[in-house]
């Protein structure tokens, strides 16, 4: 019994890392593969041992050394964090997620459907946009600098949406019928503190709203965040079956 569990085991082990593989050479055809495979073993045997899946997923990635295994957790525990909030707050389905990407992980979403562009829907978004880093600080207990540094930031967006929320959508607390258009937001935060204050405020309620969240649905971010880890790559019905499993850990809450 133990013998044919341990052999279903490597051999469920080692489908995944197939498929893994298989979605890493997407777009590559078959003699790119057929080369990579020889270049390979060749490889292999001039260093006089077996070809490993390292050598095929090193070839893959064009040379590039892999991600740690701490990042890559640290950037499953993160995108988790982002669909898991989704998922709690309804704010449409998602069709693919990945730890793979260039830029280390993402999410596609589908149709969010014909939402109102009520401030409370807006809030939800800034709440998502910001549950990536609550999730690192909840449940790795540090935070990087993966949520910042470029425009298409987590922070970069999350500050963006607050900031036009505060100027021309309507809903600011000071002067919500002025329609203030902004062509420079660096520098009208630069110049108006008390702009950058009702911003930053926003902000930081939606991110207490975001670590409540993931606080609350800890298992079910676990589950999500191990299977990332071990896939790299969720969509079609893999991942319509994960997030399946996914809502099943989730808590309903009185927030």
């Amino acid at each position: 019994m133990a013998a044919s569990e341990s052999t279903e085991s490597f051999e469920a082990a080692a489908h995944r890392a197939l498929r893994v593989l298989a979605r890493k050479a997407i777009g590559w055809s078959g003699a790119d593969i057929e080369r990579m495979v020889r270049e390979a073993r060749q490889k292999a045997r001039r260093e006089k041992r077996s070809l490993t899946y390292e050598d095929l997923a090193f070839r893959i990635s064009g040379g590039k050394p892999g991600k740690s295994p701490l990042l890559r957790r640290r950037i499953a525990v993160h995108e988790a964090g982002h669909v898991v909030t989704r998922l709690y707050l309804g704010l449409g389905t998602i069709t693919r997620i990945t730890i793979d990407a260039a830029e280390g992980g993402g999410y596609i979403m589908g149709n969010v459907g014909e939402n109102e562009q009520t401030e409370e829907f807006l809030t939800a978004a800034l709440v998502t946009t910001l549950s990536g880093r609550a999730a690192e600080e909840v449940i790795i207990g540090s935070v990087t600098s993966s949520s910042g540094g470029s425009e298409r930031s987590d922070l970069a967006m999350a500050t963006d949406l607050a900031l036009v929320m505060e100027t021309v959508l309507g809903f600011g607390k000071t002067y919500p019928l002025l329609y203030r258009p902004i062509k420079n937001s660096d520098a009208i935060l630069a110049m108006d503190s008390e702009l950058s204050s009702r911003v930053s405020v926003r902000l930081d309620t939606a991110y207490a709203a975001a670590v409540t969240i993931i606080k609350a649905q800890k298992t079910a971010l676990d589950f999500l965040a191990k299977a990332l880890f071990e896939e790299e790559t969720l969509e079609g019905p893999e991942l319509v079956t994960v997030l399946g499993e996914v809502r099943q850990r989730m808590v309903q809450t009185d927030g």
